[in-house]
């Protein structure tokens, strides 16, 4: 049967899985680019390979501030001061993403649809930020009343 917990676990473990799929992409991105761009277009897959390998420190902060946050989810610490500092932090990650890709349009225009996803969830993780900001106000008022 499904719970929280339950999914909340599985969210867990499928960070360590794109973990590997990172460490992946950062052994063969070369390659990669090169099948997928064509070799005609090294402009193109140079350019690809280096926005890939300057969002992966990015990358890197957002998979462990996603396991933070996993773990407070399942420690049932939620609506505290901490939770939104790492939505704050993995907005940041995603707007870092995005303003990457948008200078790497420039070369390769195939970022333009990656430009656009990361500034989505930079949006969106911001707004989830607010909101969580203002639980959090809330819940310590309430705390303080009789």
């Amino acid at each position: 049967m499904y719970t929280t917990d339950k999914s909340t676990k599985i969210t867990f473990y499928v960070t360590y899985f794109f973990g590997v799929i990172l460490i992946g992409l950062m052994l063969f991105a070369y390659p990669i680019a090169k099948n997928v761009l064509g070799p005609t277009q090294r402009t193109a897959y140079l350019s690809a390979v280096i926005a890939f390998y300057i969002c992966c420190p990015a990358a890197w902060v957002a998979l462990y501030k996603i396991r933070k946050l996993l773990k407070n989810i399942l420690a049932d610490t939620i609506f505290t001061n901490e939770t939104v500092k790492l939505l704050h932090q993995l907005s940041w990650c995603c707007g870092f993403v995005a303003a990457v890709c948008f200078i790497t349009i420039y070369f390769c225009h195939i970022f333009f649809t990656f430009c656009i996803g990361a500034a989505l969830m930079f949006l969106l993780l911001r707004v989830l930020r607010n909101v969580m900001g203002k639980a959090v106000a809330i819940k310590e008022e309430n705390e303080l009343t009789i």
